[in-house]
């Protein structure tokens, strides 16, 4: 049995990223800590689905994730869950930041320790890490989600090259600002901002996703727009995007 694994997968992209798993024929298990909303689209997709409602950023919500996986044969993981915060980072609540940690890195190195070694030795597998846009460049006001989604894209980078001919592939997904409740749950008002004044639709970037995945390619930019602040963000010196990046997310 074919099984693909998804956090965050109780709404947003997560939740598109099972509908799309679902019609290729996969087996599921959805990871996400809203046990309603995960219910809502397990029974909305005609497919075998396990849940696994936990908190990512808990210790005991990764481990009994990855004692789920156990015996399974993962042919795909989807690393999605995350969430952001916004403000000056000597003003956010600290606990709130080591939240953001656990959860958009550290929760994703386990799981992928978790299932990468057996997609090895079975010479076959896919893993699509969720990163962002901010990850090509500092991110004044949003400084720890940025460099969260910088070691992502980092890590996701390093990983397709060590699997390169295996069968195996690890690709990094870089949306922009896009409609998913990521924005709601910062819990600031950010829509005067020229980051996130325009929020794309997240049915593309969940198709560039997969289709990325499938070519084997190691990063993509879902967006012309995107692709060019990227490019931007990489090729220019940290301090002078940074400079840049804060006037775009400055707090009103």
């Amino acid at each position: 049995m074919s099984w693909a694994v998804i956090t965050g997968a109780s709404s947003g992209l997560g939740a598109i990223f099972a509908d799309q798993f679902a019609k290729r024929g996969h087996s599921l298990v959805l990871a996400g800590r809203d046990e309603a909303r995960l219910k809502a689209v397990a029974q909305r997709i005609d497919q075998n689905v396990e849940l696994v409602v936990g908190d990512l950023g808990t210790t005991k919500g990764v481990e009994d994730l990855i004692t789920q996986l156990a015996n399974r044969e993962i042919d795909v993981l989807v690393n999605n869950a995350g969430f952001g915060t916004y403000g000056p980072f000597a003003e956010i609540d600290a606990e709130r930041e080591h939240e953001l940690v656990a959860v958009n890195v550290d929760a994703l190195v386990r799981l992928t320790h978790a299932v990468l070694p057996k997609m090895l030795a079975r010479g076959r597998g896919g893993i699509l890490n969720v990163a962002s846009t901010i990850a090509f460049q500092p991110g004044p006001y949003q400084a720890t989600y940025g460099a969260s989604k910088a070691f992502v894209l980092s890590l996701s980078q390093a990983l397709w090259a060590e699997t390169r001919g295996t069968g195996v592939t690890v690709t990094a997904l870089c949306p922009g600002p896009t409609r998913t409740g990521f924005v709601d749950a910062l819990g600031s008002d950010v829509s005067h901002t020229a980051v996130y004044r325009h929020l794309a639709a997240p049915e593309p970037v969940v198709a560039a996703g997969l289709k990325a995945l499938d070519g084997g390619r190691a990063v993509v930019v879902p967006g012309w727009r995107n692709q060019m602040t990227s490019a931007f963000g990489h090729l220019t010196p940290g301090s002078l995007s940074a400079r840049v990046t804060g006037r775009m997310l400055r707090p009103a």
